[in-house]
Order: C-alpha cells, then sequence, then structure tokens
C-alpha cells in the first residue's frame, strides 16, 4: 500500500478518536478493573497505533522508529528527565499551595489505583506499559503527522499540549504537558523512539521506587495517618515550594548540557559553546537560572518568616 502524506489534521483527528475511544470505553475499564484497566487501557492505545500505521501505509520503522541506544544521547536523556522533573515538582508543588484539596484527591486517587496490586504488577502497568503504548500513539503516530510544520518549538507546543490534555485532568495538565513537551523534543531531535521511552519509563518508574521505599518507613506511615485525620489536606509549606525553586536554578544548565549529550552521537563531537551563538546561549541559560534563583530565595525566606511569626 502506498504510504499517505501525514498532516496535522491526521493527528488531531487521531487523537480525536483516542480520546472518545478513552471516555467511552476505557475509562469504564478502568473504573472496574483498576490498574488491570489502565493495562488494557495500554494495549488499546498500542493497537489504535498499529491500525493507524496499516491504514495510512506506513511501515512500522517508519512511524515507530526504533534504534539501539548509544551512551552518551542516553545519559543526556537522563539529564534531561532530571531537570524537567524537578520543573514538574515546582508546578505540582504549587499547585498543592492553591488547591490542596484537588490535588491531595488526585494524588490519593493514583495511589490506591496503583498500590490495589502486587507491586510488581505496578511497575509493569504503571512504567513499562506507557513507554511503549502511549509512546506509540505520541511520539510514533501523531508527532509524525507534525513533521509538515516547520518550526520545532511550535511542534513541541503542540505536541506537550497533546499529552497533557490525554491525561484528561486540569490539575494534571501543565506538568504532563511539560514532560509531553520534553520528550518530543528529544524524539524530534534523535528520531529514535528509544530515548524518549526511555525518558517516559524513568519518570514514571523512579517516583513509584523512591514512594515503595518511603512507604516502608514508619514516619511515614504515621503522617499518612495523621493526614487522613485531617480530612486529606494539607497546606504545602512555602519554603518547600522555595527549596524546589533553588534545585530548578540548575534546570537550564542540566537541559543544556542534557541537550549536547543528546547530540554526541555517531562520532559526532559538536562544540559545547558554539563560538557564533555564545553569548546568546549563556543568556539563555542564566536568565532563567538567576529567575527560578531568586524566587526561590524569597519563597524560602518568606515560608521560614511566616511559620517563625505564627
Amino acid at each position: 500500500m502506498r504510504e499517505r502524506t501525514l498532516k496535522p489534521w491526521h493527528g488531531a483527528a487521531f487523537f480525536l478518536l483516542v480520546m472518545i475511544v478513552f471516555f467511552v470505553i476505557c475509562v469504564p475499564l478502568q473504573s472496574y478493573f483498576g490498574l488491570y484497566g489502565v493495562a488494557v487501557t495500554e494495549i488499546i492505545l498500542l493497537i489504535m497505533a498499529l491500525i493507524f500505521a496499516k491504514v495510512m501505509g506506513h511501515s512500522l520503522r517508519s512511524l515507530f522508529p526504533v534504534y539501539s541506544p548509544e551512551g552518551l544521547p542516553m545519559l543526556g536523556t537522563i539529564l534531561m528527565w532530571i531537570s524537567v522533573y524537578i520543573l514538574t515538582m515546582v508546578v505540582s508543588l504549587i499547585q498543592y499551595r492553591l488547591f490542596p484539596r484537588q490535588m491531595e484527591a488526585v494524588s490519593g486517587g493514583l495511589d490506591n489505583v496503583i498500590y490495589s496490586v502486587p507491586f510488581w504488577v505496578s511497575i509493569i502497568v504503571v512504567a513499562v506499559l506507557p513507554a511503549i503504548c502511549e509512546e506509540a500513539v505520541h511520539r510514533g503516530v501523531i508527532i509524525h503527522t507534525m513533521y509538515r510544520i516547520r518550526k520545532e518549538w511550535l511542534v513541541v507546543l503542540i505536541m506537550g499540549i497533546y499529552f497533557g490534555l490525554f491525561h484528561a485532568n486540569p490539575l494534571r495538565f501543565l506538568p504532563t504537558a511539560i514532560l509531553g513537551a520534553a520528550m518530543s523534543y528529544i524524539m524530534l531531535e534523535t528520531e529514535n523512539m528509544v530515548y524518549s521511552s526511555a525518558f517516559h519509563m524513568v519518570n514514571n518508574l523512579l517516583p513509584m521506587l523512591l514512594q515503595e521505599m518511603l512507604l516502608k518507613n514508619s514516619q511515614v506511615q504515621q503522617a499518612q495517618n495523621q493526614l487522613a485525620a485531617n480530612d486529606g489536606t494539607v497546606t504545602m509549606p512555602l519554603v518547600s515550594i522555595g527549596v524546589y525553586l533553588i534545585l530548578g536554578a540548575a534546570a537550564p544548565f542540566g537541559m543544556y548540557l542534557g541537550n549536547y549529550l543528546l547530540h554526541r552521537r555517531g562520532g559526532s563531537k559538536p562544540p559545547f559553546f558554539p563560538k557564533e551563538q555564545m553569548d546568546r546561549t549563556v543568556l539563555k541559560i542564566a536568565v532563567p537560572s538567576a529567575v527560578l534563583f531568586i524566587a526561590g530565595s524569597i519563597c524560602f525566606g518568606c515560608g521560614i518568616y511566616f511559620e517563625s511569626v505564627l
């Protein structure tokens, strides 16, 4: 079958179909079967992506490019994840500060589903399957319909919006949109789904492992019991937001370094700071870092002050 030229409206139509199937079929499955329903949802997503490739006449290799990863680009992917994860944590903490009940409901609902089955099953469903099935939809099908858009930043922005909408919760939109944009950038730069899938898997897996270790700590369990006694609400301290904002000051450099390593493949050695763009590059790193550090210092100082007063 002859390959049909993919256009952005193909991606929009496919995404709309995915969301219709999600709400009509997948949500009832998840409500009834819990995490096993989530597993079925992921398989349905993968099947839909494969059917799209078949209908549009595209080979699996062209629509889902998977090649052996290289060490430095993979390290760059991990560095970019660390940097982006810190930024998403800042967003989540601010949302916790503004909407404590709603955020606790979202977080508690996810935890109830994840820990309703053996932990190894949770790892497969929450970390492994999305890195394959959701990536097939977003960094496979949809992103390939965007290649006619010449501005990469616009493609990254649109893909982030798609990924945020895909998670179907207003409070999860911004953090997941940031993650989706980062994974889409990695895909565009490497043209290899292995790196974006690795990003996706690490992002879902490491917080699960960390929380599993913390849950075994009796102090954390006591804190959760206290939280439940207070109707599940907690006011996020400004100090915590300030700490993550200060940590976030390192994120621009981490993202730049990760991006640099991302392009160290196939024996190529691009200059770390291109001479013709050095001033602009330094500003792109220094300005957001300074803004995050100052904002974090203000939040931290205000948090200490208010706590001492109260």
